[in-house]
């Protein structure tokens, strides 16, 4: 019997070990497309709640002071923000279709409705603007109706809604302590009637710029009050001083929930309020 032999062509070491290194390569490549693919895809989603949070801000700065009552006095607060001395709040009181959001009244229980009302916007007590992670602080609106329609009337002007016309309003100065009109008041995310005043969270550095005119300037010409030196100075408005100006500066800095844009990003949105 013959037998014939047989050769089987196998891989080599080298072969093997150029196709294993060529394979490491492949799976490496394919790692950093998918992580920056992640991270693209982290970034745009950040991006997309941060815009969303700008445009949910500003719609609402802009509605309000579309009825905004300039000849109304109105009040801003002056707060250390990163070591600025800034106006990190105000209050005015504007023209609008108000309600409210919880209902009141005896023996029927009702909406409260009102076509004026005071507005604030400022961050809120809790957590501590001051202290909190950037991520944490909530930006917040309350808004105080001013009515008729309802039965009895709170004890606090700071609610729902105060019980009076403008005109008494006046008269009454409810807020002989200005301080409560731009007070920071605290906001529980557990308490459905807080909730309506909740705004957006993740806003740092919050302030409010006025365009005054300068005849001082060379040449003449408006800026942004108030500048840090002159708040230190003692300078600025008055308690409950009309608003004269005829813009508004909001800066503020706005962070996604998840920190992926660390740093946030800065926003500056101007309300014209016209001659």
């Amino acid at each position: 019997m013959n037998y014939k032999l047989r050769t089987r062509r196998a891989f080599t070491l080298i072969e093997l070990v150029v196709a294993i290194a060529i394979l490491v390569m492949v799976i490496s490549f394919a790692g950093v497309i998918f992580k920056v693919s992640i991270n693209a895809y982290r970034a745009a989603t950040a991006s997309t709640e941060i815009m969303q949070k700008l445009r949910a801000i500003t719609d609402q700065i802009n509605a309000d002071f579309k009825g905004v009552r300039r000849t109304v006095p109105g009040k801003v607060r002056h707060h250390l923000i990163s070591g600025l001395i800034r106006s990190d709040c105000i209050a005015f009181l504007a023209n609008g279709d108000f309600q409210s959001t919880e209902q009141y009244g005896q023996p029927v229980s009702k909406s409260v409705v009102g076509n004026i009302a005071g507005i604030f916007y400022g961050h809120s007590a809790t957590p501590d603007p001051n202290t909190a992670d950037p991520k944490e602080k909530i930006l917040l609106r309350r808004q105080t109706i001013l009515t008729y329609d309802a039965n009895p009337p709170l004890s606090s002007p700071i609610g729902e809604y105060y019980k009076t016309s403008l005109a008494e309003w006046r008269v009454q100065n409810p807020f002989p302590n200005t301080d409560v009109w731009v007070s920071k008041p605290p906001l529980d995310v557990n308490n459905p009637g807080d909730l309506v005043m909740y705004m957006a969270k993740g806003v740092d550095d919050f302030a409010v710029q006025f365009a005054m005119w300068d005849p001082n300037s060379v040449p003449m010409n408006y800026r942004w009050w108030p500048m840090n030196y002159e708040i230190a100075a003692g300078l600025g408005f008055q308690p409950l001083q009309p608003i004269a100006s005829n813009a508004i500066k909001f800066t503020f800095t706005l962070y996604d929930s998840k920190g992926v844009i660390k740093n946030g990003r800065r926003f500056t949105h101007i309300v014209y309020l016209g001659d």
